[in-house]
Order: C-alpha cells, then sequence, then structure tokens
C-alpha cells in the first residue's frame, strides 16, 4: 500500500506525522490505541497522535475498535477487510482470528454495515498461571 497515495486520494496533506502514524498502523499485527502509537514513535505527542487517527477515521482509512469492559480505542487500518480477535483476560493480549465465521447478515428493513466479533479467554501465559494458582 502506498500511504502517500492513500493520504492525498483521500484528500489529506502528507505529513511527516501522518505517514509515521500510518507505517505503525500499516506495521501492526493487531490494532494500536493512540497510547500504543504515541510511545512507539518518538516525534509525535501524544495530542497530535489522537488528532491524525481521528482524522484517519473521519476518512474512512482506519477503523476505531472498542474492546468489551474496556474504555479505551484501538485503531487499525480499514483496508477493505476486516478482522476478528480473541483477547486474553490476564494480560489483555490480542490475537488475530484468520477467519471469520460470520457472513454479511440478510436482516429485514436493515442495512447491516458491519459486526464485530470478539473471542475471550486465556494466552498460554496467563493459563499457566492460573492453573498454577488455581491447583495451590
Amino acid at each position: 500500500m502506498e500511504i502517500n497515495k492513500l493520504l492525498s486520494d483521500s484528500g489529506l496533506k502528507c505529513t511527516k506525522q501522518r505517514i509515521n502514524v500510518m507505517k505503525l498502523l500499516t506495521e501492526a499485527r493487531v490494532p494500536l490505541t493512540a497510547e500504543s502509537i504515541f510511545e512507539m514513535s518518538d516525534e509525535i505527542s501524544l495530542s497530535t497522535v489522537y488528532r491524525i487517527v481521528e482524522k484517519l477515521c473521519e476518512k474512512g482509512i482506519v477503523s476505531k475498535k472498542t474492546i468489551q469492559d474496556s474504555d479505551r480505542f484501538y485503531y487499525e487500518l480499514t483496508g477493505g477487510h476486516h478482522r476478528h480477535y480473541a483477547i486474553c483476560l490476564g494480560c489483555g493480549e490480542m490475537k488475530s482470528v484468520n477467519i471469520c465465521p460470520m457472513h454479511t447478515p440478510e436482516v429485514s428493513d436493515f442495512t447491516v454495515t458491519g459486526h464485530k466479533l470478539e473471542i475471550y479467554g486465556y494466552c498460554g501465559k496467563c493459563a499457566g498461571k492460573i492453573n498454577l494458582q488455581t491447583s495451590v
């Protein structure tokens, strides 16, 4: 994906900060919070990261997600497809699920624009900790 072309086709200037945020989102395997983008980039303030991701959401380049029982927002490139995630209840690690078990449903007198599926459980590290704690 050509970041400069994507930004300019969306009517956005190709600033150094926008390109930096886009690179981080492009390379990410899971959605990122604004805070994690800020931590990975040493040249952008947190308020600028928030402004950039919100503008990218407005333009449809990035999608904004929430996770159950969390007040944090996660951002990922839309790229014409969607992903689902398995989320560890212990450490919060997110793993991409490679399939979508739900095709676009048909609902009478309703236009479906998307859906969300989250799978909750424990990663290998956290499951091991729970087993150790419960067996003592």
